[in-house]
């Protein structure tokens, strides 16, 4: 079985704010932008696939869990499988690990610089939107609250 049908299969039932569509976005903006920034693209794509394949555990602990930090857990007996070398393995996990915006662990490597990258410009624009609407429905909150005054005043 291959990476991509792997990682699919830990996407059911997912949230449509970080479903399977999500990750394929993220790739596509990895394979976007890698190759000009000079990044190690085996790397980046498999990274890419598998970024957030811990989410469904962060949305069944309502957030007690790191989806970023657990799915470098998650991943480390898939990536042990691939013919790259020790360092391409600890890069992929680095990626993983570092992706997330209010994770711990900051980037270091292009490739987990490159995927942070992508991964917050697929929260932007119109699909962006979307999503942000997508996650506060599944949240049960309110698209506008009269009442709520605004954080800043």
């Amino acid at each position: 079985m291959d990476i991509q049908t792997i990682a699919r299969n830990m996407f059911a039932g997912a949230r449509a704010s970080h479903d399977w569509d999500h990750t394929l976005r993220v790739l596509r903006l990895c394979e976007h932008i890698g190759p000009a920034e000079r990044a190690d693209m085996d790397v980046l794509r498999v990274a890419a696939v598998l970024h957030d394949i811990g989410r469904p555990h962060q949305d069944a602990s309502r957030g007690s869990v790191c989806h970023a930090a657990h799915g470098s857990v998650m991943a480390e007996p898939i990536v042990a499988t691939l013919v790259f070398s020790p360092g391409q393995k600890d890069n992929i996990l680095h990626c993983i690990r570092t992706h997330r915006f209010r994770g711990r662990h900051v980037p270091e490597t292009l490739e987990a610089k490159v995927l942070f990258d992508a991964d917050k410009l697929d929260a932007i624009g119109a699909i962006g939107i979307a999503r942000a609407f997508a996650y506060g429905g599944a949240k049960g909150r309110a698209i506008y609250d009269p009442a709520s005054k605004p954080a800043c005043q």
